[in-house]
């Protein structure tokens, strides 16, 4: 975990100080924006959505094979953020209407209520400036209140995202030279995610990643028919309200803190990887909410001594006691079905022909 967030720091302060584009004579406040909506979920009760509002870098539709210097300079734009702060924002959700200023960082948080059942999409319009401005969509997803159900909080690298955090240069690779196209998941992962949301399960992504990715890791995840769902990531920063740079298990215990208020009568399907601190922070997170953690699962990315969707032996035990560790996502699936949170499918019927003499 140190070594993943001292690339990260070492990445974004190399993004900081590298030259920044433009004339000399160039107006900054005559720069095209760029208004991010991050997805967001609630209840009719309440419900909440994010969004930031950067200097549009016109960034460029990623192919699977390009020169490595498109995709560093592509990287750099990424982390490389221009936040406009005090941009006022117009938004439109189903009817309601909401105008709101961003922060310092250029994020905005808005909280709505009594918004119908199912998703909706956020129209956003950039008023009193004189910039052009694009929308990078986004949308909220309303849920039953008052009944709840069964949602999925989702870990990122190295669960659904092949970044091979253990490995330090190639993770330093993979951050700087990747990209959407690029970027590699694990088999049947998709198809897993697009039953569980099919089931009726709400999907929160909660993940360490800084907030600067948030393209690339959406765009990767609708190449490799991930279902679509909330993205909360890091906004890395020194100043105030920034989320800290190493301290990931209080960074992710407050996110999920945050899904549980805003779904308090859902229970969650805990997703995560051996690779960090997964595994301790979802154990925390079954303390803070006894009853609320229906079933943890664990990608096993090496180091584990038990290859199987099964309670894990003695020798995990300090680790990963009550907790599925699972190898491939087949044995994810089959531990979810055992558990009755996932339907079995349906034996194929026999040929019709076979049965003719």
């Amino acid at each position: 975990m140190r070594q993943r967030h001292a690339v990260f720091g070492v990445v974004l302060t190399a993004a900081c100080l590298l030259p920044r584009g433009g004339r000399a004579d160039d107006d900054p406040d005559d720069d095209p924006a760029m208004i991010i909506i991050y997805d967001g979920f609630g209840t009719p009760q309440k419900a909440r959505l994010w969004g930031r509002v950067v200097e549009d870098k016109g960034f460029d539709k990623p192919k699977k094979k390009e020169r490595w210097t498109r995709r560093l300079k592509r990287s750099y734009r990424l982390l490389e953020s221009d936040e406009i702060p005090g941009a006022q924002v117009a938004l439109k959700v189903a009817g309601q209407k909401r105008k709101i200023v961003a922060d310092k960082e250029g994020l905005f948080v808005v909280e709505l209520k009594k918004l119908p059942l199912g998703r909706h999409e956020v129209q956003a319009t950039l008023v009193e400036s004189k910039r052009a401005f694009r929308v990078m969509t986004g949308s909220v997803v309303v849920v039953e209140g008052r009944k709840g159900g069964v949602g999925v909080i989702s870990d990122v690298d190295d669960t659904i995202l092949d970044t091979q955090v253990k490995k330090k240069l190639r993770m330093l690779k993979r951050v700087l030279l990747d990209n959407a196209r690029s970027l590699k998941t694990f088999p049947t992962a998709p198809a897993l995610y697009r039953d569980l949301v099919s089931a009726g399960m709400p999907l929160i992504f909660v993940s360490g990643s800084p907030i600067n990715l948030y393209p690339r890791l959406r765009h990767f995840m609708r190449i490799k028919g991930f279902p679509r769902g909330a993205l909360r990531l890091k906004n890395l920063g020194v100043s105030s309200g920034s989320d800290a740079l190493r301290d990931q298990g209080a960074y992710k215990i407050s996110r999920i803190r945050e899904v549980m208020q805003l779904l308090p009568r859902w229970r969650f399907v805990l997703i995560g990887d051996s690779g960090e601190k997964d595994p301790e922070i979802y154990r925390e997170v079954q303390r803070l909410y006894p009853g609320r953690v229906v079933a943890t699962l664990i990608r096993d990315v090496g180091g584990a001594k038990k290859d199987s969707a099964k309670n894990a032996t003695k020798n995990d035990s300090a680790r990963f006691a009550g907790q599925l560790l699972f190898s491939h996502f087949e044995q994810a699936r089959r531990a979810l079905e055992k558990k009755g949170l996932l339907a079995k499918p349906s034996p194929k019927p026999k040929s019709d022909a076979k049965a003719q003499p």
